[in-house]
């Protein structure tokens, strides 16, 4: 769906002599895998609320360039009348309408920076339009297309419908010295119906099913066929183009609306490789989040609601104390909140009277509902900074700035929880969802020393200057435990030799998913 005129069913010429791709073959060839019993379920949309989830996706705005690099003549708005959620369903209407100058309305979504991921078993079950004109898609791009540009970054396209001819289309496009694609079609079915559509995507293939049965399948271990742009992150959209390069421009005006609905889409992982700024789906704590953060707000912000489920009035609050008046100064009555956003890194306590009096409740991660003890009833509010011990599971023993050491390159070891400022820590999330870890004793922070991205890298703590050698993704692994994968080198951090001693010292090292790679955050304010 991306930047380039449509060959399906077809690889290049410059791919074919260059990479071991598999033969075009229609449905009923191959009958798909579900997620595995040791998956991990790290992000989906449910699509459960009443509006689009702007914390999980964007809503692209306009008609790009050149019709988005293809002619397409709609233009893309966030308004209810183009994309809605409603009765757990995401709804993308194309209308006839004038515009902004065009002729046509839709709705393209995107992930991009808020989540994206290497490798995984996604679901998906979507009913897409048909028509003369109509080109639906939900499709993936890389992460790095800001960078590298367009067919660099890659594209997967997992799903495409064009026209009234009620098939789909699964295409792959990269760049191998010019801009490659291989791509092959399923059988006839109705795709204005629900289906299942998955892609299973390793690092030796992707492959495409709709309803358990395999419609594409192309071979990228060890880049074959300078697949490169494969074994990196992508994002996801969704969209409904009208006309374009490939659908062409015979347009049935007859037909609109047009929708698209999309029930769910799931993504899970064997290896977690992924990095997202909301929580895993499965997390309704929110306290260790999804990779590198379990927040559902990147400013940082608390986020109050009046409803339950996140709905109805809402308010930001930042680090502070509100009293009824601030609260009401920001919208809100005496007793009049119900569901909660708050950040992996952020307490909060809920107090049942003004001024910071009476029964109190803390909130350390996103709460749908804050009970039935509670609901209505708060009048004053405090949110701080969280502190927490990182315990090793291997271990048992927590980070420890050795010696309690004020200065910049300080070894940081595992110890016996003692009790001391030099195993507390607090984290704070960037734009990019990564964190800075830093110690209590001094705003110093976790630093891979040196900029290494070597295994056996030493952590030390450094004056905190936010570089991406300070910057870590903290990825819950669904049981208590997180890995910490620095944002530079890659690499988690990790208990040498798998030491059980006090002053065993802390590295970091490719991350193999071991108990010595991994740490729980234990709340200590």
């Amino acid at each position: 769906m991306g930047l380039r005129n449509k060959v399906v069913a077809a690889v290049s010429a410059v791919a074919m002599c260059a990479c071991a791709v598999l033969a075009p073959m229609g449905v009923g060839s191959f009958t798909s895998h579900a997620a595995t019993s040791s998956s991990t379920l790290v992000w989906s949309d449910e699509f459960d609320g009443n509006s689009l989830d702007t914390n999980k996706w964007t809503a692209e705005i306009g008609n790009g360039s050149g019709g988005w690099g293809n002619n397409e003549l709609e233009y893309y708005t966030d308004r209810n009348s183009n994309v809605s959620v409603e009765n757990g369903v995401l709804t993308i209407t194309a209308r006839k309408e004038n515009y902004n100058g065009y002729n046509y309305t839709s709705a393209r979504l995107k992930t991009q920076d808020k989540f994206y991921f290497t490798y995984g078993h996604v679901e998906a079950r979507i009913a897409l339009p048909s028509g003369s004109g109509i080109w639906p898609a939900f499709w993936c791009l890389g992460q790095n297309i800001g960078s590298q540009g367009w067919p660099k970054c890659g594209e997967i396209d997992i799903i495409e419908a064009i026209n009234a001819e009620n098939r789909v289309y699964g295409t792959c496009h990269w760049d191998s010295n010019g801009h490659a694609e291989y791509g092959n079609s399923s059988a006839y079915f109705d795709i204005t119906q629900f289906h299942n559509y998955v892609m299973d995507w390793d690092d030796q293939y992707i492959r495409m099913y709709v309803d358990g049965v395999k419609y594409h399948e192309i071979y990228i271990g060890g880049n074959a066929g300078n697949t490169e742009e494969f074994h990196n992150g992508m994002f996801f959209l969704l969209n409904v183009a009208v006309g374009g390069n490939w659908p062409g421009f015979n347009i049935d005006n007859n037909m609109f609306p047009k929708t698209m609905k999309v029930d769910y889409i799931r993504v899970y992982q064997d290896n977690l490789n992924y990095h997202s700024n909301t929580p895993r789906p499965d997390n309704g704590s929110g306290n260790n989040g999804g990779s590198g953060s379990g927040n559902n707000t990147a400013s940082g912000d608390i986020y109050i609601y009046q409803d339950i489920n996140f709905g109805g009035r809402s308010a930001s609050l930042g680090l502070g104390r509100y009293n009824l008046s601030s609260l009401v100064a920001k919208g809100f009555r005496n007793d009049d909140l119900s569901s909660i956003k708050v950040p992996f890194g952020y307490k909060v306590t809920l107090y049942a009277d003004d001024n910071f009096s009476g029964a109190t409740k803390v909130i350390t991660g996103n709460t749908s509902w804050i009970g039935s003890d509670w609901n209505d009833r708060v009048s004053s509010i405090v949110v701080e900074k969280a502190r927490y011990r990182i315990f090793s599971r291997h271990s048992g023993l927590c980070l420890d700035v050795a010696g309690a050491n004020l200065a910049s390159g300080t070894n940081v070891q595992q110890w016996e929880n003692n009790g001391t400022n030099a195993q507390i820590f607090e984290v704070t999330m960037n734009s990019d969802s990564s964190f800075v870890i830093t110690s209590v004793l001094h705003g110093k922070a976790l630093d891979m020393g040196g900029w290494s991205t070597a295994d056996g890298g030493n952590l030390i703590i450094w004056d905190n200057n936010n570089t991406d050698n300070q910057r870590w993704w903290i990825t819950d692994l669904g049981d208590g435990y997180s890995s910490i994968i620095n944002k530079y080198s890659g690499k988690g951090l990790d208990v040498a030799e798998w030491s059980t001693s006090s002053g065993g010292n802390v590295q970091q090292w490719t991350y193999q998913g071991q108990a010595n790679q991994q740490w729980r955050f234990v709340m200590v304010n």
